[in-house]
């Protein structure tokens, strides 16, 4: 089932359809730089400043997609909204002021590093009345949105998601878990809900704590979902099949491929003992092929605008947080590689 946000659209910014939303990006490595590119190029949207600590970084992002380079979060005046793409571990210390202030923030997943830094931001954000969005693309892919309006009807069974990689010179301050299974944590309970009643974990050590993790998420009703995530494989993967009583999906994440197989009954065998002969066949379904990122950012945008309410709100990240310390936990406990 869909989360249902806690709060109501702010009041804070609302502006007219005709006015631009003043937006800024804090932090402009990678994924920074991309929200940078996709401001430059939305309608109504007026990307006024790029913060990175890193001077020559924020000049070079300003120049390519304009705003006015600086280099710190203090310098931000009368913007109406913010992307939060910093080291995961000051999110909470940007965002908090901000959304205190009533600027809504696109933060980036993670949400935080602690429950008590989650907390403080979806605080910040009600005091504030500002929209506080946490950055799960994946369920702005739009084979993941396809399949949900399937499955909505279907009583899933099994979830088994794989996000693998190989060890690449990213950097990045979390382990496997919070960097990468987080995204699948957050597609499971968006396609699945219901309670989870154990979490099972095995994992391999890395320099930044486990790089290759596998968890096992028993659900009421016997339903199970199991991840993989991985920054030490050779290929890359990214994969998701559901399992339900009457079909079988798979998603290509990359691709934006969603594929559905049925199984069928298609004739009884020559020896009339009344078995019969089964057939599998293999459905493509129609995706239209979008940059999640963009479809993220637009979301954004309207929910600062007051047009919805944030798809992925604090409390919503957090959930999938909470599962990220439960496999963390259970890790250590058993000794990684255990």
């Amino acid at each position: 089932m869909t989360d249902t946000p806690t709060t109501t659209p702010p009041t804070a910014f609302r502006r007219r359809r005709d006015e631009a939303l003043r937006v800024a990006v804090v932090g402009v490595g990678g994924m920074g730089r991309n929200h940078a590119r996709v401001y430059s190029q939305m309608k109504g949207v007026d990307l006024v400043a790029i913060v990175d600590p890193d001077g020559a970084r924020a000049r070079e992002v300003a120049e390519l997609y304009g705003g006015s380079p600086l280099t710190a979060v203090e310098q931000l005046d009368g913007v109406d909204a913010v992307s939060i793409a910093a080291p995961s571990v000051l999110h909470a210390r940007i965002g908090a002021d901000l959304l205190a202030r009533g600027v809504h923030c696109l933060v980036e997943k993670p949400l935080a590093t602690t429950r008590e830094d989650g907390e403080a931001l979806i605080a910040a954000a009600d005091a504030g009345g500002a929209v506080l969005l946490v950055g799960h693309i994946e369920r702005f892919n739009p084979a993941v949105r396809q399949l949900k309006t399937i499955v909505d009807s279907e009583d899933i069974v099994v979830l088994n998601a794989r996000r693998m990689s190989a060890v690449s010179g990213r950097i990045t301050d979390v382990d496997v878990v919070s960097d990468l299974m987080v995204h699948d944590l957050d597609i499971v309970r968006f396609l699945m809900g219901g309670e989870i009643t154990d979490v099972t974990a095995r994992g391999v050590d890395g320099p930044h704590g486990p790089d290759h993790v596998t968890a096992l998420l028993s659900f009421t009703n016997g339903r199970m979902a199991s991840l993989t995530a991985s920054r030490v494989t050779q290929n890359q993967v990214r994969s998701l099949e559901v399992t339900t009583r009457e079909r079988f999906y798979t998603v290509d994440y990359p691709n934006q491929e969603l594929l559905i197989y049925r199984q069928g009954r298609i004739g009884g065998t020559a020896a009339d003992d009344g078995s019969y002969v089964l057939d599998v066949g293999t459905e493509r379904v129609f995706v239209r092929r979008l940059e999640p990122l963009v479809e993220e950012l637009q979301h954004f945008v309207g929910a600062a605008r007051a047009e919805h309410p944030p798809e992925v709100d604090g409390a919503s990240a957090l959930a999938a947080l909470d599962l990220v310390w439960d496999i963390q936990t259970r890790l250590q406990t058993v000794g990684v590689g255990g």
